[in-house]
């Protein structure tokens, strides 16, 4: 019943979470107008499954200050200015990519959490 209950956590937090946060990416970027195929999505994607999954395992086993590390972790990566422009790709409205990117974190750590609680049991089976 363990193995199940992580199987489905991670699952929902990897796989769930990483199609949603496309959906949303994909959508933000097309209603500000911004619909390059050339923009490299490797790195916020392997970034956010990095993300996921460390805040799941730490929402699983109930660290201690986790929550407060999502908030963190949202904090530092808008005060290192997280998508901002670079000289290869150009947007036209920096504030709006500024809240994709904020609001993809916050659907990350959404399905992390939820992950994290399905896999610890408390959430579910």
């Amino acid at each position: 019943m363990e193995t199940l209950r992580w199987t489905v956590g991670l699952s929902v937090s990897l796989v769930c979470g990483g199609i949603v946060n496309q959906y949303w990416a994909r959508r933000v970027r097309k209603l500000i107008g911004d619909e390059d195929s050339q923009y490299r999505i490797l790195i916020p994607l392997s970034l956010g499954v990095v993300e996921k999954l460390f805040f799941t395992i730490g929402v699983a086993f109930d660290l201690s200050g986790v929550m407060v590390g999502m908030v963190a972790w949202m904090g530092a990566k808008m005060a290192a200015h997280w998508g901002r422009e670079s000289k290869e790709h150009q947007v036209k409205n920096i504030e709006t990519v500024r809240f994709l990117v904020l609001g993809g974190t916050m659907i990350s750590l959404l399905f992390a959490m939820i992950g994290g609680l399905i896999c610890a049991g408390k959430l579910w089976f």
